[in-house]
């Protein structure tokens, strides 16, 4: 919730498209110039279609090749709604792809990687918290948020 006691709200049609373009630099083939980005392919919880969404990427751990990501505007996000039906995806980062399965962090790691995103990238940060109607300011206020976010972690599946 934020200041006013209201969820955020999802995004109109203008801000809904901006959103929207992302995918279609990776659908010609060219994500490679989207770092900091992946796209994450779900399976549509009722279509049972293929449905593509850009998601940033909060951090990456190396040592186990996890990435950490957010559904900004929470559970109602429709690509997070297709994660409960299915958290197996296909993910591209820049030019590799492979398959993952995606799962909702605790609130405590939730607010770890999410102060982590903070520190190294505060104004985007900020930014990207007011857009979904959150405001923060300090350390406390990003921890607060973090409680209405959705952080999740995607890992490569193994064979």
């Amino acid at each position: 919730m934020n200041r006013r006691g209201k969820r955020p709200r999802r995004p109109g049609f203008l801000l809904r498209w901006f959103f929207r373009a992302p995918v279609i630099v990776y659908r010609v083939g060219l994500g490679g110039l989207m770092p900091g980005q992946l796209l994450l392919t779900t399976v549509g919880r009722k279509s049972g279609l293929p449905r593509r969404t850009v998601v940033d990427i909060m951090g990456h751990d190396p040592r186990t090749d996890t990435y950490y990501v957010v559904a900004a505007y929470g559970a109602r996000s429709d690509w997070y709604r297709n994660l409960q039906t299915n958290p197996l995806v296909l993910v591209q980062v820049r030019w590799r792809k492979f398959p993952a399965r995606a799962i909702t962090l605790p609130a405590e790691e939730a607010e770890r990687a999410l102060l982590d995103f903070w520190r190294r990238h505060r104004l985007y940060a900020r930014t990207m918290l007011r857009l979904i109607g959150l405001r923060a300011a300090t350390e406390t206020e990003v921890g607060a948020a973090a409680a209405e976010m959705l952080v999740l972690a995607i890992r490569p599946q193994t064979a």
